[in-house]
């Protein structure tokens, strides 16, 4: 039976070991069965041949089904497997303990499996517990040592020995990958810009996400410094930036060296090398690394559409790998709230649904003592100086749950998720005050009472004012979003509830707290008159505002009068405003659309940018490749725009 094992000598934080694998082959279907905490590269006879560990969780363990028929030849055949074990967690892994674990099938039947006789050893060719982290939603960087680069994956030499156990605590026996591994393509085409400040600049061209790859030529032992970036507005990629450091570390040989890395994704349009001592270059440029899809084509009626269209599914598509990523380049973190524009987008742009399921899945592992999401799947721990968890996107995981139903009609994910469902609800009931939702403590709990990027509603603790109310009415429209969802959720399933029940009697509280009759308004606190397109698009969309009143909202929403909404949450606006008349709204929700992406398009955009600022936005940290930027696809089909061809 397989065992985790890992190296005798035990675990330490950011390290890579070598495992080196013999295998006899005859001619008969060869597959492989592999899992790791954290992360692996699999080579067989010196060829790649996959890597990438799922993102998963101890008690909810991946492995991957892999083919490596191809690869071998007959007689004896090195496999080479490397893995990177991060030891300390970051916003996109839940790093556990140490371990590899493997199976290897000859036409069906085990032929090897990982135990104590595994040969391992230490990696040479990085620095270990070098703990530099590119960002704290991605994790360490790494340091690779190219001059002790030996023969390790083409045959045994000197330093390896018998493996330990490891994997403490992990899943006995992995599950299989519920989606489809990543498609690597061949190396993307890469332009030279300029050399300047010790400093070579090369252009993919277009936002690309992949795994990097290059030849250079040195006329001395050297350390390089090899960084990516989406712009270039400082004149040079911005490789350092306040917390974060987009850049790796290269340590190279006199003479050529040839170096490609499987280990940590790149989400970037720029690369570039700085150097102590001028250097060659052959070649920088990444491997794209893309999860496979259909894309379905669409006429949208003008070239303006179709072009922003296609960039709106350029941008989901760099934003999916294991799950949905909120960006591709700082960050690689499915956010809980993000997820639903996602998945909503791809439903339309993709026609697929594998893909939302397992993300979607994957979300209900997370796990809080207070019933509540952390702020990202999955997570453990925190290694960012602001809190793990934002209350109001708890309700999001029931939309994306109804959204996924209504669209595959596939009804088996409500009932897998159905008990996470529940709880979130029960925490968010439980919490209530004469009727109302009061915010969530913050401090201590790791709460962070934010709804989104816009004036009003993303205080952190200490902007919240003293006096200010513990009552906001966008985090109650969110829940009494969720409540009628989860009303549908029971009734699909056949679950009996009081969902509903709750839902009309917090309409009406929130109707009485916040709607005010002199502007016909609803207020985003009862202590601040302030008045959001967020909020008042939501108290449409929950019913508690109806009629004549909610038509008075529409035209505030249409006319600019209102606070105005970030791009991730201008669907609340939009909807509010479908709902209310769409024949009489339809024109100007594609308008608005049309020149918000379009004014991106003219900057020269290649996907769509985190907030309509781009790259200045968040001191210099804009994303310009943001998966929740991709809302035209669902607009331009459900508004009849998007004709399949």
């Amino acid at each position: 039976m397989a065992k985790w094992i890992w190296l005798k000598d035990g675990q330490m934080v950011d390290s890579h070991a070598d495992f080196f694998v013999p295998l006899s082959y005859s001619g008969e279907k060869t597959v492989i069965k592999l899992s790791a905490d954290s992360d692996y590269t699999l080579y067989v006879n010196g060829k790649f041949v996959s890597c990438n560990q799922y993102r998963d969780y101890p008690f909810y363990k991946i492995y991957d089904e892999i083919d490596i028929t191809d690869y071998l030849v007959k007689g004896e055949n090195a496999l080479a497997i490397e893995v990177w074990y991060y030891g300390a967690p970051n916003w996109s892994y839940y790093t556990s303990n140490a371990g590899l674990w493997y199976e290897i099938f000859q036409d069906g039947k085990l032929v090897k499996e990982s135990v104590e006789d595994t040969l391992s050893r230490l990696s040479p060719m990085y620095q270990h517990k070098l703990q530099r982290k590119i960002s704290p939603q991605i994790g360490w960087s790494y340091h690779y040592i190219a001059a002790a680069e030996d023969a390790w994956k083409t045959e045994l030499v000197p330093g390896f020995e018998k493996s330990g156990l490891g994997g403490e605590g992990i899943m006995e026996t992995p599950l299989p990958r519920p989606i489809k591994r990543m498609d690597i393509l061949p190396p993307a085409e890469s332009t030279f810009v300029r050399e300047a400040n010790n400093r070579i600049l090369y252009d993919l061209g277009r936002e690309t996400v992949g795994f990097p790859t290059l030849r250079l030529t040195s006329p001395v032992p050297q350390k390089l410094r090899l960084m990516w970036g989406e712009h270039i507005n400082d004149g040079q990629v911005r490789d350092i930036m306040g917390c974060r450091r987009f850049y790796v570390d290269l340590t190279v040989a006199e003479g050529v060296t040839e170096f490609s890395n499987y280990l940590r994704r790149f989400g970037c349009r720029y690369l570039e090398i700085e150097y102590e001592t001028p250097v060659t270059v052959d070649y920088l440029t990444v491997f794209p690394c893309v999860y496979p899809v259909n894309m379905i084509p669409v006429d949208c009626g003008s070239e303006r559409r179709n072009r922003i269209y296609d960039t709106a599914v350029r941008t989901i598509y760099m934003c999916m790998h294991d799950h949905y990523e909120d960006c591709c380049w700082r960050e690689q973190t499915m956010y809980v709230g993000d997820a639903r524009n996602q998945s909503l987008c791809g439903y339309y742009a993709f026609g697929e649904y594998i893909f939302p399921r397992a993300a979607i899945y994957l979300i209900s592992k997370d796990h809080r003592d207070d019933g509540l999401f952390n702020i990202v799947s999955p997570y453990k721990g925190d290694m960012y100086p602001i809190p793990s968890c934002i209350p109001g996107t708890t309700p999001g995981f029931v939309q994306v749950v109804h959204e996924y139903c209504t669209h595959s009609h596939d009804y088996s994910l409500a009932r897998d998720v159905f008990e996470k469902l529940t709880d979130s609800m029960k925490a968010f009931i439980d919490h209530m005050e004469d009727g109302l939702l009061p915010i969530f403590p913050e401090g201590e709990t790791g709460c962070w009472n934010f709804y989104e990027w816009a004036e009003g509603l993303s205080y952190s603790k200490d902007q919240r004012p003293a006096t200010a109310s513990p009552f906001d009415a966008a985090l109650n429209c969110n829940f009494s979003l969720a409540l009628g969802r989860m009303h549908d959720i029971c009734t699909w399933i056949g679950v009996k509830s009081d969902y509903k029940k709750l839902q009309d009697a917090l309409n009406k509280k929130i109707y009485e707290t916040w709607f005010n009759k002199n502007t016909g308004w609803v207020q985003n606190r009862t202590d601040e008159e302030f008045y959001s397109e967020c909020v008042n698009g939501l108290a449409i969309l929950c019913g508690a505002v109806t009629g004549k009143e909610a038509e008075h909202i529409a035209d505030a929403l249409a006319t600019d009068k209102l606070s105005t909404s970030s791009l991730a949450w201008k669907c609340n606006k939009y909807d509010a405003l479908l709902k209310v008349n769409k024949e009489k709204y339809r024109d100007y929700v594609l308008n608005d659309l049309d020149e918000m992406y379009g004014r991106q398009l003219d900057a020269g955009a290649t996907t769509f940018w985190e907030t309509v600022i781009g790259a200045e936005d968040f001191e210099g940290a804009g994303s310009m490749c943001h998966g929740w930027s991709g809302m035209p696809i669902y607009y331009y089909h459900t508004l009849g725009v998007a004709k399949k061809k």
